[in-house]
């Protein structure tokens, strides 16, 4: 299974170029596509579902261009957009008994038994019975990721699925997600959260202004950054120097002042020490030292 994009491209009639001759390959397996908002990523997404046509370039899937095959290829697809809505006046189960039949589960046996399946696997089996509008946000989530699943989609895409959930439902997603990408499919994971990508990505794209500015592997990305994150212990005015000079990531009060993580091409100074740098670091390193370089350039 594999997804080829080549030169891909979208403008709106606002003048907006929103994607910009993208080049970049999807397998098996889960991949993360990183980036600010407004960076392309849903533009992208909206593409690969088909609800949306290219200004111009090419999407392959197994071979089948994507303009030209897409009833079969949309088959194969699970989607979970950012804004995932479903019918109010639905039960939990009767959601998804409905998305089975748009999914081509015309067995009703077989699709009821599908759909408790399902709603185990996300933790609301219990639930099954509440109108679909009154699960928590996290429950709502998770009633996506179950709409996405049914039918068996061979590509299962995710835009933004972690927004607005607690720390908790939000790693309980990414579990859901990780079990998932151990079968033969494609999961793209889109978010402008980094930390969803480190646990669960094999393989990550980085956009920014509609531009693929990075394709690899998480680790790679954060071998980018090694040699360019410190640590400082800083009194308060060693930090109003410092936040005026270095992209600082974090900042923690303590009883001399403030311990301090920085990014930077250069030793900062101030009794700093090097530390490992985790994606996080890495991120805001390649957005805010290495693409500059790349954009200037």
């Amino acid at each position: 299974m594999k997804i080829e994009i080549k030169g891909l491209n979208q403008i709106y009639p606002n003048g907006n170029h929103a994607l910009k001759n993208i080049n970049l390959d999807f397998s098996t397996g889960m991949f993360g596509l990183l980036g600010p908002n407004g960076a392309g990523k849903s533009s992208l997404m909206r593409i690969l579902v088909t609800l949306m046509k290219p200004t111009g370039g090419t999407v392959l899937v197994d071979g089948m261009d994507l303009q030209k095959h897409r009833a079969e290829i949309r088959s194969m697809i699970g989607y979970l957009p950012q804004d995932f809505r479903f019918f109010s006046s639905l039960k939990t189960w009767e959601f998804l008994d409905y998305s089975g039949s748009l999914a081509g589960m015309t067995n009703r046996r077989s699709r009821l038994a599908e759909v408790d399946r399902l709603l185990d696997q996300v933790g609301l089996l219990e639930v099954r019975d509440r109108q679909a509008n009154r699960l928590s946000g996290g429950m709502k989530r998770r009633l996506g990721i179950a709409q996405a699943l049914i039918g068996n989609p061979r590509i299962i895409i995710v835009d933004e699925p972690t927004t607005g959930l607690d720390p908790d439902e939000r790693i309980r997603f990414r579990n859901i997600l990780s079990q998932l990408s151990r079968n033969d499919v494609i999961i793209i994971l889109s978010t402008h959260i980094v930390g969803d990508i480190s646990s669960t990505c094999h393989g990550m794209a980085l956009l920014n202004r509609g531009e693929l500015v990075f394709s690899g592997s998480p680790g790679e990305l954060v071998k980018s950054a090694e040699g360019h994150v410190f640590r400082m212990l800083l009194d308060h005015q060693e930090y109003d120097i410092i936040k005026e000079k270095y992209n600082i990531i974090s900042t923690v009060p303590v009883d001399t002042g403030w311990d301090v993580q920085v990014v930077s091409d250069e030793f900062p100074g101030f009794r700093a020490e090097e530390i490992t740098p985790n994606i996080e670091h890495a991120y805001v390193y390649y957005m805010e030292h290495k693409l500059k370089a790349y954009i200037i350039d």
